[in-house]
């Protein structure tokens, strides 16, 4: 594989895409950590995340006094104190703001080579460190502050001609198909309700009840999958109306709702032992 050098800036979102942990330490991995490092040389940073060069790594470097911090999969366990101090990152070009932080924080995190250590960092250091973690969650220093501090930000960059890419909510959604298969379950599951009244056989019940059963935790895993890529997609498409909690909440809980009747209509119906 080979490493593109690159630092990804303001208006592009990559940067909101949330880093993977390391599972394999190679010289990929290496390769990228070298790459991070240049980065932060060529433009002055005190530290880097690795997805500010476009790879979705949980990777943090930081410059010390004593040398290079690698930070993999990093991990804040517990923090103290609060300080709020300046700001500025490599991702907005020219931004200072003022952003609330942890004094003092401690945790784990993994080398190049996959060894756990633990550290406490505090200061200026513990800042800078709280700043990057925070880009490997798919988050900025924006994050961190008042809304109307945000607004000023975003429309200060807009003056400058730099806005994101919006990117226009599709008419249609794979969202739906999690719904249509849930729709289909809960129809058959319906119709084995009548089983008893066309005198099927204690056999055939017992086949209809244990699908009632199946179908019954199948709907409810799909309603979380439906909720967790309807959440995604209202991520991705900021202009999504369709993709609000409300509108998934609602039709999680009819369905929901349905497999419960269904369900116990089944115990009752449908249970050979009932």
């Amino acid at each position: 594989m080979s490493v593109k050098k690159e630092l990804v800036t303001y208006p592009d979102e990559r940067i909101l895409i949330p880093s993977t942990d390391v599972r394999t330490f190679d010289e990929t991995l290496f390769e990228v950590i070298e790459m991070m490092k240049e980065v932060c040389e060529e433009n002055g940073a005190p530290g880097l995340a690795a997805i500010q060069t476009g790879y979705p790594y949980n990777v943090v470097v930081v410059k010390t006094e004593e040398g290079w911090l690698e930070l993999i999969n990093p991990r804040i366990l517990q923090s103290e104190g609060k300080e709020t101090a300046k700001e500025k990152t490599l991702y907005y070009p020219d931004i200072e703001i003022e952003v609330p932080r942890a004094a003092k924080i401690r945790l784990i995190y993994e080398d190049r080579h996959g060894k756990p250590h633990s550290m406490e960092a505090e200061g200026e250091l513990a800042r800078t460190i709280q700043r990057k973690i925070d880009y490997t969650f798919g988050g900025t220093f924006l994050s961190k502050v008042k809304k109307e501090v945000r607004e000023a930000v975003e429309k200060a960059l807009a003056d400058k001609g730099l806005v994101p890419e919006i990117e226009l909510c599709p008419t249609t959604s794979k969202r739906v198909y999690f719904l249509s298969v849930a729709d289909k379950l809960l129809f058959f599951m319906f119709l084995t309700l009548f089983g008893k009244l066309f005198g099927a056989s204690p056999e055939t019940l017992a086949t209809f009840y244990t699908f009632d059963k199946i179908a019954g935790f199948a709907v409810v895993a799909l309603m979380i999958g439906y909720f967790i890529y309807g959440r995604w997609e209202a991520r991705r498409y900021s202009s999504c109306t369709s993709c609000q909690i409300g509108n998934m909440l609602g039709s999680m809980a009819k369905r929901l709702a349905a497999a419960l009747v269904i369900g116990t209509a089944s115990y009752f119906l449908v249970n050979p032992a009932g």
